[in-house]
């Protein structure tokens, strides 16, 4: 399939395209690809995204969100991971995974790989795609490299068991610790992450990820208050997944803020405090949470 560089013309905004991508567009189909993959990726059949995930979309059990996340396997022999966009809350019912102009895919994708440039472990973002539907209104795709062998942190702290041996309790105790160094180190690069939760945290071979950046943003510095709001979000998504049986303790998520912390005594002492206070308003959300009947443990995205 041939394209031609137009320039997008659903595009709310022109767009700074980062190194190594290009930008094609033909019949309504805007696609910001990798140039070391994108012979790849067009011979894959990604120019018929819709037909390309029905003929060999694979849904992957330790990515799952409002539409399950599908894998293409490619010629290189990796796993191309496909995430359509959709809608949550109220938007869910009405427009699902439709939206109105802008470029939601390619600035997730562009803001992805400057956390990549800085160091942070993260996907290997290769693609985006927006295709009109109607006038002024498009799906989008996030395209990456799938991560060998990675299970969310649900699945992870699932598999460790509520009583893990000695060996495996200090392999836990290191991956808690991992992930709290590598939150810090996303703050204090200037990125604000939108959903930050234990299923955008992914594990592989002793290391962890962060990932799916949809809406999150980077400035030059994040305020204290920013952090904070970003832990407790963190923080509450332990929570819910403990609720359903997930064998996350208390001395998990210290161990996790005492990593993050790094010794820093006035941001200690804010997430201290922040806690604090979360414990108070806590006890109405177990108290809702147990007028609801409880839930059980799913791996699904909360």
């Amino acid at each position: 399939m041939q394209f031609d560089y137009p320039g997008s013309k659903i595009l709310r905004r022109p767009i700074d395209i980062p190194p190594a991508y290009s930008l094609i567009q033909k019949e309504g189909l805007s696609l910001l690809l990798r140039d070391d993959y994108r012979s790849l990726l067009l011979q894959t059949g990604i120019g018929d995204i819709k037909m390309l995930l029905k003929t060999h979309g694979k849904p992957l059990s330790h990515l799952v969100g409002r539409i399950p996340h599908l894998a293409v396997s490619l010629s290189d022999g990796t796993r191309l991971v496909v995430r359509r966009y959709s809608h949550g809350g109220l938007l869910q019912s009405l427009t699902r995974d439709l939206y109105l102009l802008g470029s939601r895919g390619f600035e997730e994708l562009i803001l992805t790989e400057g956390i990549r440039s800085s160091g942070i472990a993260t996907v290997q973002p290769v693609g985006a795609i927006h295709q009109r539907v109607f006038p002024f209104f498009y799906r989008a795709y996030f395209l990456s490299i799938e991560i060998p062998g990675a299970r969310d942190l649900p699945s992870y702290f699932q598999t460790m068991g509520p009583h893990p041996c000695a060996e495996r309790l200090i392999e836990k105790r290191r991956m808690i610790q991992s992930v709290g160094r590598l939150v810090w180190q996303f703050h204090e690069a200037g990125f604000f992450h939108r959903d930050l939760q234990l299923k955008n945290i992914l594990t592989s071979e002793g290391k962890p990820f962060l990932i799916d950046f949809d809406r999150s943003y980077r400035k030059s510095t994040l305020t204290l208050k920013e952090r904070i709001e970003n832990l407790l979000r963190l923080n509450r998504s332990a929570e819910k997944w403990k609720r359903a049986g997930l064998p996350i303790t208390k001395t998990d998520r210290w161990r996790f803020f005492l990593a993050y912390s790094m010794g820093d005594e006035q941001l200690h002492e804010a997430l201290r405090n922040a806690l604090r206070k979360l414990g108070f308003y806590s006890f109405f959300h177990r108290w809702f949470w147990a007028l609801k009947g409880g839930q059980q443990y799913q791996t699904k995205k909360h």
